[in-house]
């Protein structure tokens, strides 16, 4: 029999304690309560190898996970396994080239935004991890408690947080800041897995710096970057929806879709499979009732808060 230990994850910027178990080279973490689910624990950027090795080695814990899931990653957007499958929707950016993506994948007002900062005195380029640039981004995470209509998860976080967080996966990774002379006014890590695509962890910037535009010029640089380094995608994760997903349709990212599998481990796993129970709630929302509970999120944060829905993103 195989022992869980415990393991951490990241749940909306929280370390939070979970059971985990190591098989071959890969470390997979338990999530849930009522249904357990096994996944890889950087799923994201980690190769899964024989799934047929992982559901065996999960049949003999002690313990077993209700449900074992895992997707295919970018660009392998067709099922090569039999499993039961369902779409997972992902935002991405297919790449060519640089010049491709700037005349063919945005519109003139788009390319005119991302021209904007370095006209208004802005200033991109790469840069590496120091204790400076930890130090400028914490300005920028503690300039207001709300981003988006809803807590912001790295506001009032230590130095050594920050650093911390910024240093995960740093030899796959590069940082690209926009400075407004020797001010940071907004960052991007990007996350890469070689020969497939690349991810931006986050995306954020002062909020002077909207009106410079500056994350439209961070996209246009990391997805420079992503085409010197020939990768196939520039992805943002989940699909979003709401004024941020506006913001991405604009800037060339679009619904692409990958197979997710789930493999049921124990009796309750397989009815809850059937029930459809291992899905998010958000999921069978309507678009448009869902933009409704994001704007009524937002104002009862900012309500709470005290700060006018002006002075966030």
């Amino acid at each position: 029999m195989i022992t869980l230990t415990k393991d951490v994850v990241y749940d909306r910027g929280r370390a939070v304690v979970v059971p985990g178990v190591q098989i071959e080279d890969k470390r997979l973490v338990v999530e849930g309560r009522f249904l357990t689910v096994a996944r890889l624990r950087d799923e994201w950027y980690d190769e899964l190898g024989d799934p047929e090795v992982v559901i065996s080695c999960l049949k003999r814990c002690v313990s077993v996970p209700d449900l074992f899931t895992f997707c295919q990653r970018l660009p392998d957007t067709v099922p090569i396994y039999s499993y039961h499958h369902e779409p997972e929707l992902l935002s991405a950016i297919p790449l060519k080239d640089f010049q491709h993506w700037w005349n063919h994948q945005i519109s003139s007002d788009t390319r005119k935004k991302a021209k904007r900062p370095e006209k208004r005195g802005i200033e991109i380029k790469e840069v590496p991890l120091t204790d400076d640039f930890v130090r400028g981004v914490m300005e920028i995470f503690n300039e207001t408690p709300v981003r988006r209509g809803k807590p912001f998860w790295h506001y009032g976080k230590s130095f050594d947080t920050v650093k911390e967080e910024l240093s995960r996966n740093l030899s796959r990774s590069k940082f690209i800041a926009a400075y407004n002379g020797a001010e940071l006014a907004g960052f991007v890590k990007l996350n890469y897995v070689p020969k497939r695509f690349a991810n931006p962890g986050l995306i954020v910037s002062k909020l002077e710096a909207r009106k410079k535009y500056v994350n439209n010029g961070l996209i246009a640089k990391a997805v420079e970057l992503c085409c010197q380094d020939g990768l196939s995608y520039l992805t943002y994760t989940k699909w979003r929806r709401g004024t941020q997903a506006d913001f991405l349709i604009r800037n060339g990212f679009q619904k692409t879709s990958v197979p997710k599998y789930w493999i049921p481990l124990t009796t309750k796993g397989k009815f809850a499979l059937k029930l459809g129970l291992h899905r998010n709630i958000r999921a069978y929302i309507p678009d448009p009732i869902y933009r409704s509970l994001l704007g009524l999120r937002g104002a009862v944060y900012h309500r709470r808060y005290k700060i006018d829905a002006q002075e966030s993103e």
